[in-house]
């Protein structure tokens, strides 16, 4: 009720052209609030303040859309009042999302001194305005989990300061070179020069994860060179059989170093089909060199 008073006091206040563009979107509006309200009801922002930054950032009301989830209210109501500056809702902010960037900045493997003064940095750039450029928070637009956006933000930020700042990772170079690179199209590119750093460590910690005779059969196949006859001959087995054994060990790995960057990278629907290609691809160029030896 209390939402849906809010709702027609606001839009009695607009000049009659604005009323009449947002007259589709009247029941979102009550939507969103009545989630806002429900879940924060302690925040001391004016709810007509609320709703006239929403209907800014949302212009899909205008057209009376679906735009946003209305279980997105809450997440954009807490995004505003942070804005505002607002005193419970900023402790709101700091229980229910600086948690979630920490874990993205573990995630990413950064020294604990470095990812300290970076969390500190996202908080200032996400809450506090400065230099005539509002918080950061204000460009949540609801579309999603604003956890998940959160986490997007220090990851990104995160992936920023190991390109700048942290030395090459202490991967086996010759292990992540002579892994095949694909002949990538565009997107491929882009997804691999965004997630370079992460991609290598995660290839680091995939490889790590296998036995030690399974990084020895990689070893000697991609980097010592030696055929599938010949690696066969060595273990007294078939080479049909080592063939198969060496496909199990390549597809294990590619699908470890997919299932860490998944846990690493809060990645859109878009990116992680583009880095599940990579990946694929990847391993059927692996699959392709070791074809030719098993049929021998």
């Amino acid at each position: 009720m209390e939402a849906e008073q809010e709702v027609k006091a606001f839009l009695a206040r607009l000049d009659p052209a604005r009323r009449e563009a947002l007259a589709g979107g009247e029941s979102r509006l009550v939507e969103l609030l009545g989630a806002a309200l429900e879940v924060w009801p302690g925040f001391r922002v004016a709810p007509g303040a609320f709703l006239a930054w929403l209907v800014e950032r949302l212009p899909a009301l205008e057209r009376g859309a679906p735009g946003v989830d209305g279980a997105r209210g809450a997440d954009l109501y807490l995004a505003f009042a942070c804005s505002r500056g607002d005193t419970a809702a900023l402790r709101r902010f700091e229980q229910h999302c600086v948690p979630e960037m920490e874990v993205s900045l573990v995630r990413l493997r950064l020294p604990p001194s470095q990812r300290e003064e970076l969390l500190q940095q996202l908080q200032h750039k996400l809450l506090v305005a400065g230099g005539g450029v509002a918080p950061r928070i204000g460009t949540y637009e609801g579309r999603g989990d604003l956890r998940r956006w959160v986490r997007a933000v220090a990851t990104r930020e995160g992936l920023e300061v190991l390109r700048k700042h942290v030395p090459e990772v202490e991967v086996e170079e010759a292990f992540f070179e002579a892994f095949p690179a694909v002949a990538e199209d565009v997107e491929l590119r882009q997804v691999r020069r965004e997630y370079q750093e992460a991609f290598k460590r995660a290839f680091e910690d995939a490889l790590a994860s296998l036995a030690p005779e399974e990084r020895n059969l990689l070893r000697w196949h991609f980097i010592d060179g030696l055929p599938t006859p010949r690696l066969a001959a060595l273990h007294g087995t078939h080479r049909v059989t080592m063939f198969r054994r060496l496909r199990q060990v390549c597809e294990a790995l590619a699908d470890r170093t997919r299932r860490l960057l998944l846990e690493r990278l809060p990645l859109s629907a878009g990116e992680l089909e583009s880095l599940n290609r990579l990946i694929r691809s990847q391993l059927d160029l692996s699959l392709e060199r070791l074809l030719p030896a098993a049929e021998e």
